[in-house]
This record gives C-alpha cells, sequence and structure tokens, in this order.
C-alpha cells in the first residue's frame, strides 16, 4: 500500500514555478525537492524528470487560461473591448516577479512540446479579443495584432526604467492601437 501524499502535486507545481523564478532555466530536481521537502526520488516518481515538470506547468497554466477567460462575460464593441483587455493586462499586476515569465519563455522557445502548448494559450487569448470585437473579415487579424503589442510591450517593459507598472505600461501602448483600429473608429 502506497503511502499517503503529505504534498499534493499542485503544490509541487507551484513550488516548481517558485523554483525557476529563483533559480532560472537551469533549476534542478534537487532544488524543487528541497523547496517542498521531498526527495528527488519522490519527485522523479511522480512526475518524471524536469521536461516532464515543465510539461505539466505549462498544460495546467493552458487549462487555467481556458477556465478564466471561459468565466469572463463575452461583449463586443469598443468599450467592451477596452474592459477586457484593461482586465487581462490589469492580471499581469506591476510586473513582480514577472522574471518568471520571461524565463517560462525562453524554455517555450526551445521545447517544442512547450511552445506548441505556449501557442495555444495565445489561441485562446486571441479568440477572446476576436469575440469581443465587431464582425469583420480581419477580426482574428485584429485580435491577433491587438495580442501581439501585449506581448511585445510587456518585453519592452523589461527594457524599459520600471517607472511604471507592467500593467500600466502595456495598457498605455495598447490604448493608441485600439483608439486606432479601424473597424471601432
Amino acid at each position: 500500500m502506497s503511502r499517503p501524499k503529505t504534498v499534493s502535486d499542485q503544490e509541487v507545481l507551484t513550488a516548481a514555478l517558485q523554483v525557476l523564478g529563483k533559480r532560472g532555466p537551469g533549476f534542478t530536481l534537487t532544488d524543487l525537492a528541497e523547496q517542498v521537502g521531498l526527495s528527488r526520488a519522490t519527485i522523479i516518481q511522480r512526475f518524471g524528470d524536469r521536461s516532464a515538470i515543465l510539461l505539466r506547468m505549462a498544460e495546467q497554466e493552458v487549462a487555467e487560461t481556458r477556465a478564466w477567460l471561459d468565466s469572463l462575460p463575452v461583449e463586443q464593441g469598443p468599450q467592451a473591448l477596452w474592459q477586457f483587455l484593461q482586465q487581462i493586462v490589469g492580471s499581469m499586476g506591476s510586473g513582480e516577479g514577472f522574471t518568471v515569465r520571461v524565463t517560462i519563455a525562453a524554455l517555450e522557445a526551445e521545447d517544442p512540446a512547450l511552445r506548441r502548448l505556449a501557442g495555444e494559450r495565445y489561441w485562446l487569448v486571441q479568440q477572446a479579443i476576436a469575440a469581443r470585437l465587431p464582425h469583420s473579415p480581419n477580426q482574428i487579424q485584429t485580435a491577433m495584432h491587438l495580442h501581439a503589442i501585449i506581448a511585445g510591450a510587456t518585453m519592452q517593459w523589461v527594457a524599459s526604467d520600471g517607472s511604471s507598472g507592467l500593467s500600466e505600461f502595456v495598457l498605455d501602448r495598447l490604448k493608441w492601437a485600439v483608439d486606432h483600429i479601424h473597424p471601432l473608429a
């Protein structure tokens, strides 16, 4: 009979995110085991290798993104779009701890499975943006470009002087684009 889990899988995945933030992309299973108070062997037995943990983290992020987006009301029009964009960008917060997001992006760029899941997550966001745009032949293209502004502005913020928070910085760049979208004018 197996022993009961003293640390849940969710706690291990949450700890893996914390370790990733502290140690960067080179974090080890030993680092994770120390963080959660389990042996390295237990981590391997439950999850497999480091790549499997990263994959589980990415799968969880896709599921959480889907659930969160599905929980939000879907209304069309310029004001509804702007409110939605404020909500999703506002979820980024001030930028504290954003380095872990940059680290994850670097890992996604290197690993095909992580890249595929990142693409799935991005597609969910793009579809959610498109659902709030007025119907037009360019609806999905517009959504993809608005999402690209969000993604690009986050990287610009990383290189900024930090005088404004992440959400504020991204919304400032996004507002200009939203104000200049032809179907919304």
